[in-house]
């Protein structure tokens, strides 16, 4: 049996920029969005998302509709609600021509100070709390792709994917101006100033900075996206991997190269 596991923030995307502009934009509106507001508006900032991401869910899709993958799912510490994370899973699935890519989600052991994944018991991430909120067996052979390190992770049967940590910010400014061009929310009577006014008042309450990336930078994404690649192909074709390649480094890191933007606090 083989699954793979991703973290949600920083390795499938950058989501952090966003959910303040979705907030703000709710806010705005009066109203709460929708899962197709959301893909609409994702739609408008690619760079959100980690460079190739959607060949890689393709790529992982093939695999589940072969059996040669039985489960994917997502183990994150986002903080924002289980809505706003369902919200990322379905935008992705849409991408992939709505295939159900996604069989579990499990969340963070606590938002705010209330637990809210009742399987897990501790906000580390360990194997232990996996098997316990998967129910998986535990010669069950894991591909895990995360930017963060968790010691308690790392087993004989776990192929551990360290990625280094994916952001991308967009200047407010811009991520505004392709709102009002695509013209998707707002009613013709609605002033664009006005508009733009109280985004810029809302995020500033975020006490957010934007830091750009440099092209090299996102180069250096670019290449850690094939990276990826060639580590699933590896687990995928590596027959009873736990067993037969003991001596076969299984803990993949990419997080020592340089990262030139900002860590900010994952929603």
């Amino acid at each position: 049996m083989k699954i793979v596991v991703f973290d949600l923030d920083e390795t499938l995307g950058y989501f952090v920029e966003f959910g303040i502009f979705w907030d703000s934009l709710s806010l705005y509106l009066n109203k709460e969005l929708n899962q197709q507001d959301f893909n609409n508006l994702m739609d408008l900032y690619p760079e959100f998302l980690r460079p190739n991401i959607i060949n890689i869910l393709n790529y992982l899709k093939n695999k589940k509709i072969t059996t040669n993958c039985q489960k994917i799912m997502i183990y994150t510490n986002n903080q924002g609600s289980r809505k706003w994370t369902n919200h990322i899973i379905s935008y992705f699935e849409s991408k992939i021509n709505y295939y159900k890519l996604f069989d579990q989600l499990i969340c963070a052991f606590k938002i705010n100070g209330k637990q809210v994944e009742f399987c897990r018991t501790t906000n580390n991430k360990t194997y232990k709390d996996f098997i316990r909120c998967t129910k998986l067996p535990m010669n069950a052979e894991i591909c895990y792709l995360d930017d963060s390190f968790y010691p308690e992770m790392v087993n004989d049967n776990i192929y551990y994917i360290n990625i280094k940590p994916y952001t991308h910010c967009i200047p407010f400014d811009e991520i505004c101006k392709r709102f009002l061009e695509s013209n998707s929310l707002l009613s013709k009577k609605e002033n664009n100033d006005d508009f733009k006014d109280f985004i810029n008042k809302q995020i500033k309450m975020y006490n957010f900075s934007v830091i750009q990336k440099t092209k090299q930078d996102y180069e250096i994404d670019k290449i850690l996206s094939k990276k990826i690649m060639i580590h699933l192909e590896d687990f995928f074709n590596k027959n009873n991997y736990s067993n037969k390649n003991k001596t076969c480094k299984k803990y993949h890191t990419y997080n020592k190269i340089k990262n030139k933007s900002s860590k900010n606090n994952k929603k």
